[in-house]
Formats: structure tokens, C-alpha cells, sequence
């Protein structure tokens, strides 16, 4: 039996607010605040929830977070504005450099290797 929230495979044998923290969006303290709001034990496993609870859970996350493809989407659309408006922020995000304010001499190898950065409209000449 396969337990799906959010289109996201829940692990059976897990505790219900642990496997709910694997929806992008939802974290180990948001997970235990969803699981309390929903009238879910902690010790509860996912495999013994029952139906009516598992549909208030996605009900309450519709209604109380951003979560998923949605909070995907919002954020590569924060960081496509922050690059069309050329903002320190963008052009870091462009040059796939760090992007907080983290040193780059030392540290920060992985962020500055060669990968694909974003696709550009060539259209523009």
C-alpha cells in the first residue's frame, strides 16, 4: 500500500510527520505542526493513518502552504526577476557564483564549476 500526499510516495514503516517532511516545502517543524493541526499522534506510522485524516492533511496544506511544483516554480520566477532587473543577486545567479555573500578565493568550488547556467532568449542581439 502505497501513501501519496502531494504526489509524493509516503514510506509506510516511517513515522507520519517524519515521511511527511519529503514534500518540498515542509520541514521537520512544519511537518509536526501540520501532523498536531490535523489531530495526527507522532508515533502514528504512515501505514496506519486512515483515509479521512491523510485527505484533511492535503487539505490543510492546499490551504496553508505553498509546496511542490508551485513553490518551485515561484522561486525560479523570484530568481529570473532578480537576473531581468540586474541586481547584484542576478548577476551572481548568472555567473553561477554564490549568491549570499560567501567568500569565493577558498571556498565555494562546487557553486563556481562549469554547468548549465539558464537558458537565454537569443533572439536579442
Amino acid at each position: 500500500m502505497s501513501v501519496q500526499l502531494q504526489r509524493v510516495s509516503l514510506y509506510p514503516h516511517a513515522n507520519f510527520h517524519i515521511a511527511l517532511a519529503r514534500i518540498f516545502g515542509i520541514g521537520k517543524a512544519n511537518s509536526v505542526t501540520v501532523a498536531e493541526a490535523c489531530g495526527i499522534s507522532k508515533e502514528l506510522k504512515v501505514k496506519d493513518v486512515k483515509e479521512a485524516y491523510l485527505a484533511r492533511v492535503a487539505a490543510y496544506l492546499e490551504t496553508h502552504f505553498t509546496t511542490g511544483d508551485a513553490l518551485k516554480r515561484q522561486v525560479r520566477d523570484n530568481v529570473l526577476q532578480e537576473v531581468a532587473i540586474n541586481s547584484r543577486r542576478g548577476v551572481r545567479h548568472q555567473l553561477g557564483l554564490p549568491v549570499t555573500g560567501a567568500q569565493t578565493r577558498n571556498n565555494g568550488v562546487t557553486t563556481r564549476k562549469l554547468r548549465p547556467l539558464f537558458q537565454y532568449d537569443t533572439s536579442r542581439k
